[in-house]
């Protein structure tokens, strides 16, 4: 709940907290856990990592009765750095590993959001890097593919759609994989499909840590969505990680946040309220203003046409952002050396 309130004709925000271990009628309970994957070097590794999931939504579960979902960082299952091996990881959906993550949602009765390295149809290309949401049930609601690897150094082959699936309390979820959600387009798929939130597993690092704030605020503020922000912590042999795994309300405010530390919290959200905002606000309502150009000015309608050159013509591409810029593709090779390395051993067998 957000109040304003004058000091000294100063004009002050206060966020109100519902702090409960259950939710309210109405709410939806998200447990938000950051934690440090271990880089996976083999099978025994990302089952030590599907053992801590399972910890971790035992946990929630029994300190949060009536939770709804538990949502776990990007990589959870595999972690990440140069020397895991990914491609050898690599898991089809469903697989051992999704029957496992499927098997901790059923056993819990919770929603379950995490982690997975898919493989490719095509065992020629790059594996896929993956998100699961789990019903209580088990059964798979969602999956997507990153659609925006980061650039230039996850090897993975982009998805090509941004999926939408009914979610408990009425809620549209969808999600954005850590750098999707640095992009606009992303978010603004999802909403347009008609997420209501937006769930954003992330293996954020220093030194973008004022950049994650920014990000989360400004996808929930422009799409008129709640922003499940999920981050990892700790290091490995490439990065260091902050943390702040955040939940970020429609009006772009930090409903609660965590610190660097690993660790659990719960957050309550009103999906609701998000519909009643698209419907009802005659003012800055994004969604609506971006087909209905100048309203007020062209009744009634507003102008329905699409002024935007970026995306009439995608496939042109001006000079300047044709070309890759000299340092990215030597940084790029080494991490598609390291993935075409771990395909040939799994070619020859050589990987178990």
């Amino acid at each position: 709940m957000l109040f304003c309130f004058s000091i000294l004709n100063k004009k002050v925000k206060a966020v109100i907290l519902m702090t409960c271990i259950n939710p309210v009628d109405g709410a939806m309970a998200v447990v938000m856990v950051q934690f440090a994957p271990v880089a996976a070097t083999s099978i025994d590794e990302v089952e030590q990592n599907i053992d801590t999931i399972r910890n971790y939504v035992k946990r929630a579960v029994n300190s949060f009765p009536g939770v709804d979902m538990v949502v776990f960082p990007e990589y959870s299952t595999t972690g990440f750095a140069y020397y895991s091996y990914h491609y050898l990881m690599a898991t089809t959906v469903p697989g051992p590993v999704t029957d496992k993550l499927a098997k901790i949602a059923s056993d819990h009765g919770i929603w379950l959001v995490s982690s997975i390295v898919e493989k490719n149809e095509d065992p020629e290309l790059m594996p896929y890097n993956g998100m699961l949401i789990f019903d209580p049930n088990g059964n798979i609601a969602l999956k997507y593919r990153k659609m925006n690897p980061w650039n230039p150094k996850e090897p993975w082959t982009p998805g090509e759609e941004m999926p939408v699936c009914d979610g408990p309390k009425g809620t549209k979820l969808a999600v954005m994989l850590c750098y999707d959600g640095d992009l606009p387009e992303p978010a603004r798929e999802a909403a347009w499909k008609g997420a209501t939130v937006l769930i954003r597993p992330s293996k954020y690092m220093y030194p973008w840590n004022r950049v994650w704030e920014i990000t989360n605020r400004a996808r929930a503020y422009e799409n008129i969505a709640y922003v499940v922000a999920v981050n990892t912590v700790g290091e490995d042999e490439s990065y260091s990680y902050f943390g702040r795994s955040m939940v970020v309300d429609f009006e772009g405010n930090i409903i609660n946040e965590m610190d660097g530390t690993a660790g659990m919290i719960k957050v309550d959200i009103y999906p609701q309220l998000v519909a009643n905002a698209r419907k009802q606000r005659a003012s800055n309502n994004h969604l609506y203003n971006l087909k209905h150009r100048g309203y007020t000015g062209v009744p009634p309608y507003g102008v329905r046409t699409n002024p935007y050159s970026v995306y009439r013509e995608w496939e042109k591409i001006p000079p300047e952002f044709s070309d890759a810029p000299p340092l990215m593709e030597p940084v790029a090779n080494i991490a598609r050396t390291i993935l075409g390395n771990q395909k040939e051993r799994l070619k020859k067998g050589t990987c178990r």
